[in-house]
């Protein structure tokens, strides 16, 4: 994975995820849809931040 597309993958995560907070917390927001999306972005952070741990661990050991 291009490390360039990581961080803007990430970058666009992270300013979805703060807005669908701000969403969250709005009187009569839809909880449980925007919940389950909290849950698919976490999801793909956690995946994005994994694949650049394990870049650097391979980086590392060359």
């Amino acid at each position: 994975m291009n490390e360039s597309y990581r961080q803007t993958r990430i970058a666009q995560l992270q300013n979805h995820r703060h807005t669908l907070l701000q969403r969250r917390e709005q009187r009569g927001a839809p909880i449980a849809s925007i919940d389950m999306e909290l849950n698919v972005v976490r999801a793909e952070l956690q995946a994005l931040y994994e694949a650049g741990r394990m870049q650097l661990v391979t980086e590392t050991d060359a």
